[in-house]
């Protein structure tokens, strides 16, 4: 079996039109002249642009997400504060525990006493946890929807400007 290569060469030719008065026009410029019709979505997964409810839809739960947001992140403040407290305890405790002389009673009960103030704080930690994440919960189900059913989805700007001067805020 032999094989051969084959060499194309091509020849460009130019055409000089002489300039004349033409009128553009859809039919010499074979333009599509059919309008397009707007393809919203029949539900919140399919394909298509998100409707303007659809838009409100999701600027309405941006906001609300970012509420729980602010709130969480406050409540995380304090937990971190606690949790830097309670850090800090359990070092003096173990520093303590290292010293103690457990002949002198009254270093003794200065100890205990001690160890009873980070026993209720870390009390109060674990409650703040609790707390915490029941906040995180209904956060995290808006996060995630938004994510879904808004970002990354496409929408004509015209409803988007409507949505906006709607409710007063973006996406």
């Amino acid at each position: 079996m032999s094989t051969a290569k084959v060499f194309l060469t091509g020849v460009i030719t130019l055409a000089i039109i002489a300039p004349s008065l033409n009128h553009a026009s859809a039919e010499t410029l074979q333009a599509d002249t059919e309008k397009t019709e707007r393809n919203y979505r029949k539900t919140k997964t399919g394909a298509g642009a998100l409707t303007l409810k659809m838009l409100e839809a999701c600027i309405q739960l941006k906001a609300e997400a970012e509420q729980e947001y602010k709130q969480i992140n406050a409540s995380k403040e304090e937990y971190d504060a606690l949790n830097n407290e309670v850090s800090d305890l359990a070092a003096s405790l173990q520093e303590s525990k290292e010293q103690l002389d457990n002949k002198d009673e009254k270093a003794v009960d200065a100890h205990n006493e001690q160890v009873e103030l980070y026993n209720q704080k870390v009390e109060e930690l674990k409650a703040m946890e609790t707390s915490y994440n029941e906040k995180s919960e209904p956060y995290q189900k808006k996060a995630d929807q938004l994510e879904k059913e808004c970002n990354g989805q496409s929408y004509y700007e015209d409803d988007y400007a409507e949505a906006v001067k709607k409710t007063g805020k973006t996406l």
